[in-house]
């Protein structure tokens, strides 16, 4: 594998770990948008702190965020972290860097003449998978910025 994968792995099953862990979705806010409900009745989170309209809207991004809707992100993500595995380039390539992968070959910008079909790894998708974690401890930083 690779290390942007693993990071990219590691997040997203923390993230699901964290949803699972969560009151049952799906999620929804109250009648007065100041409570966000679980679909088993109980009250998940209460927006009580805050005023008006910034309680309002809120407790609706709380609730747009239900466990259900999370894992079903991480897994999607999980999956496309996975269509991007690394590929070594053949000992006859002119380039200086070390692996390809062929998943964004249609990224037709960053396609080389002497690489068809192949882009350098890790790919704009991954790396753009990454920024969300630009603070992580481990995030590269601009070595992984698209």
């Amino acid at each position: 594998m690779s290390e942007i994968a693993d990071f990219l792995r590691a997040r997203y099953t923390e993230r699901r770990a964290i949803a699972e862990a969560a009151s049952p979705g799906p999620w929804r806010p109250n009648a007065e948008h100041d409570e966000v409900i679980a679909v088993d009745g109980i009250t998940v989170a209460e927006g009580f702190a805050l005023s008006g309209r910034q309680l309002r809207a809120t407790v609706d991004h709380i609730a747009a965020n239900d466990p259900a809707d999370v894992i079903a992100d991480c897994d999607s993500k999980l999956a496309i972290v996975d269509m991007h595995p690394p590929e070594e380039i053949p000992e006859h390539s002119r380039r200086s860097w070390q692996t390809f992968t062929t998943q964004c070959a249609s990224e037709s910008w960053k396609v080389y003449s002497d690489a068809e079909n192949r882009v350098e790894y890790p790919c704009r998708t991954l790396r753009l998978l990454a920024q969300p974690f630009v603070g992580h401890p481990d995030h590269k930083g601009e070595e992984w910025m698209a």
